[in-house]
This record gives C-alpha cells, sequence and structure tokens, in this order.
C-alpha cells in the first residue's frame, strides 16, 4: 500500500487506524530527532503524551539534558 496525500488534517475517526497512524509517526518523529542530535550536535528532549493510554514517551539525546535542565533554560 503507497502513501496517500492528506487532503486535510483532521482526526482520524476508526480507532485501529488511528493507532496504527500513531505508532508509524510516532517511531518517525523519535528517528528525525535522534538524526537532528547526532548530524546537527544538538541537544534534543522530545516528550509525547499519549492521552488515550495515559503513557508518556520521552526522548533526550543525553542522559545530562533532561527536564529539569529545560525548565532551568526557560526562566
Amino acid at each position: 500500500m503507497g502513501k496517500k496525500k492528506l487532503e486535510s488534517i483532521s482526526l482520524i475517526m476508526d480507532k485501529n487506524s488511528r493507532n496504527v497512524t500513531y505508532c508509524k509517526r510516532k517511531r518517525g518523529l523519535v528517528k528525525k530527532a535522534i538524526e537532528l542530535s547526532k548530524l546537527c550536535n544538538q541537544y534534543v528532549y522530545m516528550v509525547i503524551f499519549d492521552k488515550d493510554k495515559q503513557r508518556m514517551i520521552e526522548y533526550n539525546s543525553n542522559l545530562d539534558f533532561d527536564y529539569r535542565v529545560i525548565g532551568k533554560l526557560a526562566t
């Protein structure tokens, strides 16, 4: 099955299709974050919260760079 062009972005009503799309896009987003970190020598901290499953996915490119450091940078 090939890629489909999105006419307009809206909520996917079919729960199974929505879950498949979420998993694939989440994987792609994390992959891009890893590439950005490695290719450009940048620190990346990313959080994705799944409100349906009440689960949080967290990616940080450096163990010393986490939410506490982000909080200090924002102030």
